[in-house]
């Protein structure tokens, strides 16, 4: 991982011995920042005494960055009024503490979440520093005030009817073991996870490996009523949150025998602010999985006493395309919105469960297969949750981030003009160095949202909230074709027009590059204005197990795919897929059936599976990639660039020889007089006519003539005009010279070759010769005269025997 030097200098008295130096992993150093956490409106930053950010809670945690975070000014995470006098306070006071008001218009959106008190206009920022001892860091905690009163847990016992039982079943030797799509797990019981937030020391928690003895002290430890066991490094309100969550088991198991949504129900879980996860059907997760940095607990966390909704996303365990409903759980106040979130409980559904939810209650949505009338559900961010293009069979997978803007153009360029419903934000993403641009709609809509603008005669829609959660449902009816435009990008992330924002103009959540000085830190002028983003959420890993233990291990829910006959009973079921499509994607199946999610992934017969240890689209494509890079590109690309050297070194040695060839057939003094001219000529015409020969019929037999210098008065713009531009090198074709004089057909002259030379000075005047373009615009008609002896005229004239290669013009 990345490591940080920490080194000291070493004296003898005045005598400098050297420098002694250690290499400390970074998440060992920053630990204590990174897993801060004391109540819901609080958290920490690490800065340096240049005010350059070493750790800010909107950071990817050090022990899964891959490359060194960005060099950053403080000033930029924290983009928020007055905030530069609290900068320069903190970089020159060892010790001390400022409190400053902010607009809520003007503040942060993490800050936004961690208030309480609804309708104020400011809020209050607490920020207290101190230089860490014999360093050159600073630590900084801030407080959102009004804080949140928080209630501590009682020490509570454990339920006698509960089992606690640690996630890690491959240690234990689990007799009950099953397998949940691709998770060791059980059903005999919920397991605890506790992740690495959950420790006095998270980097050592990690960086170790957990053993069976391990396993059995936390067990020991954390169900034991009479306190004696000692500590095995957990925080100390560890034991009761464990405790706490116990008392969910015993509903969870009645739910799972008695719930008729058990077939469309993943998994049910639980997650503390300290990071103890409690989940079921139990299973085995990964030692770096941390649920607070989740979306679906963010998103709660955010929208606190409403069902939220997070998805589709792909599951990690194998269940396919799966949407999270998730809910905060409140210490007790006298208003749930005002009360401190202890936990967030969560749900994960299959993702056609909803749209089923759609037609059943709204039948209408079904009429002609969702073709003219279409019912969609959609969360606070404008993401779909159901709609028909992610069920449709023919539709391309992922099904992931699939946006309104996205899928329903008509409606997202109308509900743009309805005041105080929705607005497009931007925010700095230091993690991925990018600006992100995204949505951000008004939950507390009351009543109904219809077409706005007048004459969208072809598509009419009703948009209302349903109550109680972060969604909204919709329908549209769309009578004719109409086209509507939104600025997506079909291939990544990146927005059409990164210069530009506008409120009401149609575009899809996109992200621009964040423009970062590499020297100073600093950001661009219209940047730095930008809010930081929140914390992103982390990637999960799946745990794999023992092959073999995979193979030897049943199914914990059998759904009985093959034995549903109807539509609706397969559709939105765990592991079952409806088929209709034959295996070219194209053709409907005569007969539609249930089967397996591996043998029907999306309603398509022997479709290609998202998971990388399937046979499907991942694992081609892996093995593919595998295929290039093991390909010896290198040695490849060096033999074919070689032979295409020797080439161009041939072909050019050859043209040299002709060159040269026909030079010989020249007079001396013709050779001395025309050199210039002569090389002007032939290049020009070996550039210009080589490849447009067939076109203007060139005729090649040379000849000779004789031609009478001469010399003109020519312009000061003409010389300029005809040396200082080139069609075909300086402006590549996009020429913004005038037809006169850049015409393919210029006047003719009754004799081209005649040329201004002046006998003073034979070097400047040689040069004011024909233009270039002349050459390739005459056809090569030549004629042979020789005069043998030279005549002298006066001063300005001059005429002499020379050979030339000249050609006359077709007018």
């Amino acid at each position: 991982g990345l490591i940080m030097t920490v080194s000291k200098l070493c004296y003898f008295g005045n005598l400098l011995l050297g420098i002694v130096g250690v290499d400390v992993n970074l998440a060992y150093i920053l630990e204590d920042v990174t897993y801060y956490q004391d109540s819901l409106g609080s958290y920490t930053f690490l800065i340096d005494n240049k005010g350059y950010t070493l750790m800010h809670p909107s950071l990817t945690r050090p022990y899964l960055l891959s490359e060194p975070p960005l060099h950053t000014d403080i000033i930029h995470y924290e983009n928020i009024p007055k905030f530069e006098l609290v900068r320069q306070n903190i970089l020159s006071i060892p010790l001390g503490s400022q409190i400053i008001t902010v607009p809520v218009n003007s503040s942060l959106s993490w800050h936004v979440n961690k208030l309480r008190e609804v309708g104020k206009e400011a809020y209050n920022v607490s920020y207290a520093w101190k230089m860490v001892q014999d360093t050159s860091f600073i630590l900084c905690v801030v407080v959102i005030q009004p804080e949140i009163p928080v209630k501590q847990l009682k020490n509570l016992n454990t339920v006698p009817s509960s089992k606690l039982l640690y996630h890690r079943l491959d240690l234990l030797g689990q007799p009950n073991a099953c397998l949940h799509f691709k998770q060791l797990a059980t059903l005999e019981s919920p397991t605890v996870m506790l992740s690495a937030g959950s420790f006095s020391s998270p980097y050592e928690h990690l960086s170790q490996p957990e053993t069976k003895r391990m396993v059995e002290h936390y067990t020991a430890y954390l169900s034991d009523n009479t306190r004696l066991i000692a500590n095995p490094g957990l925080k100390f309100s560890v034991r009761n949150e464990v405790m706490a969550t116990s008392h969910i088991t015993d509903e969870w198991m009645i739910q799972m025998e008695m719930s008729s949504l058990n077939s469309s129900i993943v998994r049910r879980y639980i997650a503390t602010p300290n990071g103890v996860l409690r989940i079921y059907p139990g299973s085995l997760m990964d030692k770096a999985f941390d649920p607070t940095r989740r979306q679906w607990y963010l998103h709660a966390v955010a929208n606190p006493g409403l069902i939220t909704f997070t998805g589709p996303y792909l599951d990690v365990g194998g269940a396919g395309y799966v949407v999270t409903i998730s809910h905060t759980v409140h210490a007790s106040s006298a208003h749930m919105s005002s009360g401190h979130s202890v936990a967030v409980m969560g749900i994960d559904f299959t993702l056609r469960y909803f749209y089923k939810v759609l037609m059943d209650l709204l039948p209408v949505c079904n009429q002609d297969g969702g073709n003219k009338i279409r019912c969609f559900i959609m969360e606070d961010r404008g993401y779909l949750v159901a709609h028909p293009t992610l069920i449709d069979p023919k539709g391309h997978a992922p099904v992931e981030q699939q946006h309104i803007t996205h899928k329903e153009p008509l409606v997202a360029n109308d509900i743009l003009n309805h005041p105080n419903f929705v607005k497009k934000n931007l925010c700095n993403s230091f993690s991925d160095r990018t600006v992100q641009r995204f949505y951000k709609f008004n939950t507390s809509l009351v009543g109904d949202l219809t077409n706005l603008v007048h004459g969208s005669h072809c598509s009419k829609y009703r948009l209302t909230r349903i109550p109680g959660t972060n969604a909204f449902v919709g329908i549209v009816n769309e009578t004719c074709d109409s086209l509507a435009f939104c600025a997506c990008s079909m291939v990544d992330r990146l927005c059409l027009n990164c210069h530009r924002m506008e409120q009401n103009e149609c575009e899809c959540p996109c992200e621009c590059p964040l423009e970062v000085n590499e020297c100073t830190g600093n950001l661009t002028n219209a940047e730095s204005r930008n809010p930081s983003c929140e914390v992103h959420q982390e990637p999960m890993t799946f745990t794999a197990i023992d092959p073999s233990l995979q193979d030897a291990l049943p199914q914990c829910i059998n759904t009985q795919c093959n034995q549903r006959t109807a539509s609706g009973d397969c559709f939105g079921v765990l592991d079952c897929e409806w088929c209709m499509v034959d295996s070219d994607g194209k053709t409907h199946l005569d007969k539609s059936y249930c089967a397996p999610q591996k043998e029907c992934f999306g309603g398509i017969v022997g479709a290609k599976s998202p998971y990388v240890d399937d046979l499907g689209a991942i694992g081609d494509e892996v093995i593919t990639l595998n295929m290039i890079k093991s390909a010896p590109v290198g040695p490849v690309a060096g033999g074919i660039m070689g032979c295409i050297m020797v080439l161009v070194l041939a072909v050019y040695a050859y043209r040299h020889q002709i060159h040269r060839r026909s030079h010989q057939h020249m007079s001396p003094l013709a050779a001395q007089e025309m050199s210039v001219r002569m090389s002007n000529l032939e290049n020009d015409r070996d550039e210009r006519d080589d490849d447009s020969h067939e076109d203007r019929g060139i005729i090649s037999n040379t000849r000779f003539i004789a031609a009478v210098i001469e010399r003109h008065a020519h312009s000061p713009e003409r010389r300029r005009r005809y040396w200082g531009r080139s069609g075909t090198e300086s402006d590549h074709g996009y020429s913004t010279m005038s037809p006169q004089e850049d015409s393919e057909n210029p006047p003719c002259n009754n004799d081209p070759l005649s040329a201004g030379v002046d006998v003073g000075n034979h070097d400047e005047d040689l040069d004011l010769d024909t233009p270039p373009q002349t050459a390739a615009l005459l056809s090569h008609k030549f004629h042979h005269y020789r005069l043998h002896h030279p005549t002298l005229h006066h001063s300005h004239h001059l005429q002499a025997a020379v050979t030339v290669h000249t050609v006359d013009a077709e007018c």
